[in-house]
C-alpha cells in the first residue's frame, strides 16, 4: 500500500519519512518499498509490542519535528491503532478520521454489518456468527457457493493463512474442510453469499472527503483482472465512470459521515442490477488508488493539501483508455490460476503495451523493482 503514496508525493518534492516495523524476520515488502528513492529518511520499530511501539516511535519522531507532518497510514491494523491513539498522535501530525467507533465499525465484519442495516446499504446476504459450529445452520439458508470471511486479519491470521482473505465454499465436503481448517483460529466470522458474474463486474471508487463528506476529489477503476481469482487483489485495472456509482458513493460517504481518504469496492450485481458493497476502506490508501493517477488525480497530494490547508483546485480529469497493472499478481494468477496460460500470457504482453502505471516498476524509481527480481518474488 506505501509504495504508490511515497511516489505520488516524492514526485511532488515532497519530504518523506517512512516508518517500517522490525521483526526478526524481515518482509520482502519492506525490502522492496523502503529502497525507494523518493524515501528521505526511514524510521524502525519492534514489532514484538506493535501497538505499543508503533505508537512510542511515532510519537519520538514527532516531538523531533519543527512543523506537524501529514501522517498517511497504509494498512488496517496501522488504522485501528492510530485512530485508538489519535488524541495523543494529534499532539505531531496532521490527519483526519471518522469516529473510532465508525473505523472500528467498518474495519470489524460483524459490526460492518450491523453498520449497512442502521443505514440501509447495499450488501450480499451476510450473517455474522460467533462460534464456529453455527456455520452449519447458517449455511443452509444459503445456497452453495458462498464464501467465509475472518471479521479480523490480525497478524496471527497473516502469518497462518498469509494473503488467503477468506475461504470459497462450493459444497458440502469443502464446509466441512473449512470449518476445520478455521476451528482453531479464534475469531468471529462472516458468512456472505456470492454476487454472481465475472471480475468485470467489480468496481472501486476513491475520494479524498472534506469536513462535511464532500469530495474534494473523487475518482473510479474496473477492475480486469484479480489475484487469486474472483475474491483477490487486484492485478489489472481501467480508469472509467458511471453516474451510478457516483451517486451511490457519494451517498455512503455522506451516510457514514467518512472523511479523509475513503474507498468502496463494489460489484455489480446481474440479478437486479445494482451495485452491492463488497468493501468500504476508510482512511488507509489501498493498492491499485494511483489508476485515478491515469486521469490526472493525485489523491495523496490532495490529501495533504486538505491537512496542511492548503487550497487546491480540483483540476479537470481526463479520458484514459491506459490500465493500472499489478505486474507480481498478474504473473501469480497466470502461473497458478490460469488453464490457459500461453493465451493469457499473450494478452499480458499486449497489456503492458497499454500500461500507464505498474505497481512496482517505474522507470524513475527503479530499485523497489530491482529488488522484486533479486527476491525471487513469491508466485504462491
Amino acid at each position: 500500500m506505501a509504495l504508490p503514496i511515497i511516489r505520488l508525493l516524492g514526485k511532488q518534492n515532497i519530504n518523506i519519512t517512512a516508518v517500517f516495523g522490525s521483526a526478526d524476520e524481515k518482509s520482502p515488502y519492506q525490502k522492496i518499498i523502503s529502497s525507494s528513492k523518493y524515501i528521505n529518511s526511514r524510521v524502525f520499530f519492534d514489532e514484538k509490542n506493535y501497538a505499543i511501539n508503533l505508537i512510542n516511535v511515532l510519537t519520538e519522531f514527532g516531538e523531533t519535528c519543527k512543523n506537524k507532518p501529514v501522517l498517511f497510514i497504509a494498512s488496517d491494523q496501522d488504522l485501528n491503532i492510530i485512530s485508538t491513539h489519535r488524541d495523543e498522535l494529534k499532539k505531531y501530525y496532521n490527519f483526519s478520521l471518522p469516529s473510532d467507533e465508525k473505523i472500528k465499525s467498518i474495519l470489524n465484519k460483524e459490526k460492518f454489518i450491523s453498520l449497512t442495516e442502521k443505514f440501509h446499504l447495499p450488501v450480499p446476504k451476510s450473517f455474522w456468527i460467533k462460534d464456529i459450529n453455527q456455520i452449519n445452520e447458517i449455511s443452509k439458508t444459503l445456497e452453495f457457493p458462498f464464501i467465509i470471511k475472518p471479521s479480523w486479519r490480525n497478524n496471527e491470521w497473516l502469518k497462518l493463512f498469509k494473503e488467503k482473505k477468506l475461504f470459497l465454499v462450493e459444497n458440502k465436503d469443502e464446509l466441512q474442510t473449512s470449518i476445520s481448517i478455521i476451528k482453531n483460529f479464534k475469531t468471529e466470522y462472516l458468512i456472505q453469499e456470492i454476487i454472481p458474474g465475472p471480475e468485470e463486474n467489480i468496481y472501486c471508487s476513491f475520494a479524498i472527503l472534506d469536513k462535511n463528506s464532500d469530495p474534494i476529489d473523487i475518482g473510479f477503476c474496473r477492475k480486469l483482472t484479480q489475484y487469486p481469482p474472483q475474491f483477490g487483489n487486484t492485478s489489472i485495472a481501467q480508469t472509467i465512470y458511471n453516474k451510478q456509482l457516483e451517486q451511490l458513493s457519494l451517498d455512503i460517504f455522506k451516510k457514514l459521515n467518512l472523511i479523509g481518504y475513503a474507498s468502496i469496492e463494489f460489484k455489480l450485481d446481474p440479478r437486479d442490477n445494482h451495485f452491492k458493497i463488497i468493501e468500504i476502506t476508510p482512511n488507509r490508501f489501498n493498492r491499485q488508488f494511483s489508476v485515478t493517477n491515469l486521469i490526472g488525480l493525485n489523491l495523496t497530494l490532495t490529501l495533504y493539501n486538505f491537512e496542511k490547508d492548503i487550497n487546491s483546485r480540483v483540476k479537470s480529469k481526463n479520458f484514459s483508455n491506459k490500465l493500472w497493472i499489478s505486474e507480481v499478481n498478474e504473473i501469480r494468477r497466470i502461473k497458478n490460476f490460469s488453464k490457459r496460460k500461453v493465451k493469457d500470457t499473450m494478452c499480458l504482453i499486449l497489456n503492458i503495451f497499454r500500461a500507464g502505471i505498474f505497481e512496482i516498476f517505474d522507470i524513475k524509481d527503479l530499485k523497489p523493482f530491482v529488488n522484486l527480481l533479486h527476491s525471487g518474488y513469491k508466485t504462491k
